[in-house]
Parts: C-alpha cells; sequence; structure tokens
C-alpha cells in the first residue's frame, strides 16, 4: 500500500507473468474503460476487471470515507497508526457509477460455461496437466490465427495463476487463470536459436510448451525435437508465444533478441485463445505425454 498520494494510482506494480510496467499513470482509467489498447483496439469486456478493482481505489492521505466516499488509508512512517479498510467503507462514488452499466453484464458472462474438465489440471514442474492444457491451446488457436505455419509455442509458468477443477470451466475461470492481458505474437526463430530457447527453459526446470519436446539433464536441453522430429539448426520455425515475454518480460533472453526482429503480433489474447480452445473442444482432460522430461534422475523440485 502507498500513503501520501493524492491520485487515484492503486499502485500495481511489476507482477510475474505480466507486462510488469509498474504503477499506472495518471489517465489510467481512460486507457482502462473497456479494454482499450494502445493500438486502438476495444475488446467488449476487456479491461472491466481493472475497472471494477479501480472502484475501490483510494485518495490516500484522506481520512476513511473523505472526498465522496473514496477508501481512505493512512500509515504512519514508525508503524504506530493504521486506519482498517473494511467493508463498512463506501466506493468511490464516481467510479462505481461509471461501471454499474457493465456490472451485471460482467458476471452474468463470467458465468458462462466454457466447457468441462474430466479432472483437475495443476501445474507441475518439469511438465504439469494445466501448463500441457494451456500451451496446446496456445498452440491450436495460434495455427487458426496466423498468416503462416506456426510449428511451436511457449508460455511461462507464472502466468498461470490458479489450478482448475474438475467439472464445469466458466468464463470466470478463463479470467482467474489467465488474468493479464497479455497479447499473442508469432516470432521467427533459427533452430539454433530454438536450442537455446530450450536451455533457458531447462534452467527454470521446465515451462509450458507445445508443439516440441525436449529432455532435461541438469540445467540443459538435450534431444530437442520439433513436431517429433531433431532440430535442423539452419531452418526458420515459427513459434507461438506473449507480448510480455518478447518485450522483456521473464528471463528467457532469446525471445528478447528474437522479438526486436519483424514478428507477427495476433490481435488476441492468450485468454482469448484458451476460450476459444476450450469452446472448440467441449471436454479437456489432463494429459502427461512427457514433452518435457528428466533424464539425470533428479527429483521434481
Amino acid at each position: 500500500m502507498r500513503s501520501g498520494s493524492n491520485g487515484r494510482d492503486c499502485g500495481a506494480g511489476p507482477q510475474e507473468g505480466r507486462g510488469g510496467r509498474g504503477p499506472r499513470q495518471p489517465g489510467a482509467m481512460r486507457k482502462l474503460q473497456l479494454g482499450a489498447r494502445k493500438r486502438g483496439g476495444v475488446r467488449g469486456r476487456r479491461g472491466l476487471w481493472a475497472l471494477l478493482a479501480l472502484a475501490g481505489c483510494a485518495d490516500f492521505g484522506g481520512g476513511g470515507g473523505e472526498a465522496g466516499g473514496r477508501v481512505g488509508v493512512r500509515i504512519d512512517t514508525a508503524g504506530s497508526l493504521f486506519r482498517i479498510v473494511g467493508d463498512s467503507i463506501e466506493a468511490a462514488g464516481d467510479i462505481a457509477e461509471m461501471i454499474a452499466p457493465y456490472r451485471s453484464q460482467l458476471a452474468e458472462g463470467l458465468g458462462d460455461v466454457l466447457g468441462h474438465a474430466t479432472a483437475p489440471f495443476v501445474k507441475a514442474d518439469p511438465e504439469g496437466e494445466l501448463d500441457n492444457l494451456v500451451a496446446d491451446a496456445l498452440l491450436a488457436e495460434a495455427r487458426l490465427l496466423s498468416r503462416d505455419t506456426v510449428h511451436l509455442a511457449f508460455i511461462n509458468e507464472g502466468g498461470l495463476r490458479v489450478p482448475i477443477a474438475a467439472g464445469p470451466v466458466l468464463m470466470r475461470t478463463a479470467y482467474e487463470l489467465l488474468p493479464f492481458e497479455n497479447y499473442v505474437t508469432v516470432l521467427e526463430l533459427s533452430g539454433a536459436e530454438v536450442e537455446r530457447l530450450a536451455d533457458e527453459i531447462a534452467a527454470t526446470d521446465g515451462e509450458p510448451i507445445a508443439g516440441w519436446s525436449m529432455e532435461l539433464a541438469g540445467l540443459d536441453a538435450t534431444n530437442v525435437r520439433v513436431g517429433g522430429e531433431e532440430i535442423d539448426t539452419a531452418r526458420i520455425y515459427r513459434l507461438a508465444t506473449v507480448d510480455y515475454l518478447v518485450n522483456g518480460g521473464g528471463s528467457w533472453t532469446v525471445l528478447w533478441e528474437v522479438g526486436a526482429r519483424p514478428r507477427e503480433e495476433l490481435d488476441a489474447l492468450i485468454r482469448d485463445l484458451f476460450v476459444s480452445y476450450v469452446r472448440r473442444r467441449g471436454t479437456v482432460t489432463p494429459v502427461l505425454d512427457g514433452r518435457i522430461r528428466r533424464v539425470d534422475g533428479g527429483e521434481e523440485r
């Protein structure tokens, strides 16, 4: 929490799996309305999560409930004075009024059933059922949207925020699982760069991938294959991932380098692709197929 600010900045700092751009600047509310993004696209319900969260933003430094009912928080630098924020404090009236027309619409939409999970999906290293599901969705849907062949997919495990329980998979599930506004981008990597990326994935003990496989020997990736075939270091492979990882997020430096070259930006969030994938399949079943496995006898970390 922050103190001493008279603005409406709720102060969301860098987040794992997100762009990590730091605190929102003044005027963020205008940018967030209906999920407008930098390039000017407006996407229905996108961004309404942020608007709903901002309904509780404060004019920090004031008393609780002052300034039109805005939440107030005061924290003494010596740690001796706290003002507890609870449900008894009214929401910011002007913002609540602005988003009121969308509340019921959003609540109804979040209850939409996308499909059915036959068993729970969870994350695990080096391979997890949830990792595979999201990576498979990314690859399958990117192949439908891209102008050319997409050979493989990769996303960071930190971007997957909750497990999926057995039973109905709701729109709410998609927002909870993939809450960040990460757009899908397609990069062109040489075979040698794919091998470098595999080594960087090995260093993190595995990440969600689809369309390719590898074996982990300590911090190195071995037997890297795309579509079941050995890597051709002279060939160009097209990789679907998210813009967060290409624009400096995570620790996969090869993506930062490749991202400086021309790339295909798909006008869709990874959450959109997940929703489409589950709807198309109807029923999803957890799968572990050995796409990433240890060969050095190491224990799961």
